[in-house]
């Protein structure tokens, strides 16, 4: 058996340093002899650097500045690996938080990613959508709407953070009798313990399309290069600098107001519009959708 430990030492009053080990054990020969295989070995410990640089991109904006090292060597007759994770004490803790290897410093909806990846147990995740600036996001499964933090939604619908976990966690176990997969935290604790069946939750990222979908909303002050009173579709709008998008007008009183001739229109005149964007974003390609929810008057 493997042991896994989390510690937190400062280093200075920028930079704090992040401990952890991950453990595996079973009843299988190889495993309560403390031996492992070479290659999930070596696949796990690559798995573990891209979860971790991958989980700080995202939850930073690509701003975190984060260092995974090992700082002890796997010893004779032990599989125990010690990880050291340097970054802002912050950004790690809050990188270790929302995956699940570390006591959060805040709750997040939807839990940790190892606890609503178990939650999904490998369903198709069709897409995910996160309004304007909510930090909540909805994932929308084959089998229904999960609410979660944005960047969990982000973790659990990205292939690499998926293919990591599926590295670390199941397939140095996959086949294995009682297989367990622990973090232990501070005071020799449990921070996460994966047993069993729940082992098996950890695939890749399922084939299928994913969608991420984000609705922004805001005020432009533009004038229409395009009209069509005969249809919400064929409208274009110019901004200040000259840049023209088409977009669809859902306003009806202000289209019928004009077409009845109550309001002087005018198709150079500028106004304040009220457009809601949507970008939907898919593995191949990703499309982007302006409405004119209002023209303000």
């Amino acid at each position: 058996m493997a042991v896994a430990k989390v510690a937190k030492q400062a280093k200075d009053s920028e930079l704090s340093e992040q401990k952890f080990t991950i453990s595996y054990d079973a009843k299988e020969s190889s495993l309560s002899d403390h031996e492992i295989s070479a290659k999930d070995l070596g696949e796990a410990i690559l798995g573990m650097h891209n979860l971790i640089e991958e989980t700080a991109s995202i939850i930073s904006n690509g701003s975190a500045d984060v260092t995974l090292k090992v700082t002890t060597p796997a010893q004779e007759g032990s599989v125990e690996v010690v990880f050291a994770l340097m970054a802002n004490p912050a950004t790690a803790l809050k990188v270790l938080g929302i995956l699940g290897f570390a006591a959060p410093t805040a709750s997040f909806v939807g839990g940790s990613l190892v606890e609503l990846v178990q939650q999904i147990k490998g369903k198709k995740i069709t897409s995910v959508t996160i309004e304007g600036n909510s930090e909540t996001a909805e994932v929308n499964t084959t089998d229904g709407v999960i609410k979660a933090d944005k960047n969990l939604a982000k973790l659990i619908a990205n292939s690499r953070i998926r293919d990591s976990l599926h590295k670390i966690i199941q397939a140095p176990l996959s086949g294995k009798k009682d297989a367990q997969f622990k973090v232990i935290g501070t005071q020799n604790k449990p921070v996460v313990a994966i047993k069993d069946d729940a082992v098996d939750t950890f695939v890749r990222l399922p084939k299928g399309t994913l969608e991420e979908i984000t609705v922004e909303k805001e005020i432009v002050r533009a004038s229409f290069a395009q009209v069509n009173f005969e249809s919400p579709k064929g409208w274009r709008i110019r901004k200040h600098d000259g840049s023209e998008f088409a977009v669809t007008m859902k306003d009806a009183t202000f289209l019928q107001k004009v077409i009845r001739n109550q309001k002087t229109f005018q198709k150079d005149d500028n106004y304040n519009l009220e457009i809601e964007t949507t970008t939907t974003s898919r593995p191949t390609r990703a499309t982007i959708d302006r409405v004119i929810v209002k023209v303000q008057e």
